[in-house]
């Protein structure tokens, strides 16, 4: 089971003890700007599940979200 874990600059994907992906953020002015999403493991919506850990947290904290990753503007135009 991927559990995800928030850290103050980043959004980890975390089984079995090992890394499988993360996001890279930065937080300004409660606005969560999305750098980067890298999923170690593909076809396994790694990607997806950090982002909708990303968006509760966001959602939760009163937090705006500007995504630059591509994979993130991608997710949210979905969403």
């Amino acid at each position: 089971m991927i559990k995800t874990i928030i850290t103050s600059s980043e959004v980890h994907a975390v089984e079995n003890d090992k890394l499988v992906g993360k996001i890279e953020f930065s937080l300004s002015n409660n606005d969560v700007t999305i750098l980067h999403t890298y999923a170690y493991e593909s076809g396994r919506r790694i990607g997806s599940l950090l982002m909708e850990a990303a968006i509760k947290w966001a959602e939760t904290n009163h937090y705006r979200i500007t995504p630059i990753c591509s994979f993130a503007k991608k997710y949210l135009e979905r969403t």
